[in-house]
């Protein structure tokens, strides 16, 4: 897969993401920090997670469409996807080990996959 390819692929995950936490955040925040259904202050918190995800993915797929530069929004999504896991890293006692784990693994591992698709674009 090339780098263009991989940053599309990201892109568009994050933008299901950023949809789901957007549409639903209940459900897909509920199963990200678990225990109870978040409340509406967290809601809100999850919807402007959402948002920043939806508008990352939708600005990095526009941008790899229409031909202009799609560098600053796959390392804007890396600085995101950094805080996402140092925050995850931060909340190991709320959050409990293993949602932690798997929060700091897809973040990381996003991170990961667009410092690498960063490197060779535009």
């Amino acid at each position: 897969m090339d780098h263009r390819q991989l940053a599309r692929t990201l892109a568009a995950l994050r933008t299901v993401i950023g949809v789901a936490l957007l549409v639903a955040p209940a459900t897909a925040g509920g199963a990200w920090l678990g225990g109870a259904k978040p409340d509406r202050r967290a809601r809100l918190l999850l919807r402007g997670l959402g948002a920043r995800d939806l508008a990352l993915g939708l600005g990095t797929l526009r941008a790899l469409d229409q031909g202009t530069p799609v560098r600053p929004w796959v390392a804007m999504s890396v600085i995101g996807d950094v805080a996402d896991a140092v925050g995850a890293t931060a909340a190991l006692r709320s959050l409990g080990p293993a949602r932690a784990a798997i929060t700091v693994a897809a973040a990381g591992g996003g991170a990961a996959l667009g410092a690498v698709a960063v490197s060779d674009l535009d």
